[in-house]
């Protein structure tokens, strides 16, 4: 991550990356958790990456692989 408030790309799909190979399909619902844990602590940039994690990781599953849950 960086300091100047914005996360970059690599870390993203670095990140993606490591729980779609650890966790398959049940990725994104292991993310959204994260995502929601830094919503309801009222961490804007947390949750933004997040959000940015699970649509990496949903890309790299593909249509079908997952069941989106927004």
């Amino acid at each position: 991550m960086e300091d100047e408030g914005f996360v970059d790309d690599e870390f993203i799909e670095e990140t993606a990356r490591d729980y779609v190979g650890r966790y398959a399909g049940n990725a994104p619902v292991l993310l959204r958790e994260h995502a929601a844990i830094a919503e309801a602590s009222g961490d804007y940039l947390l949750t933004q990456t997040w959000q940015r994690i699970i649509e990496a990781a949903e890309d790299m599953l593909g249509p079908g692989s997952y069941r989106r849950q927004r």
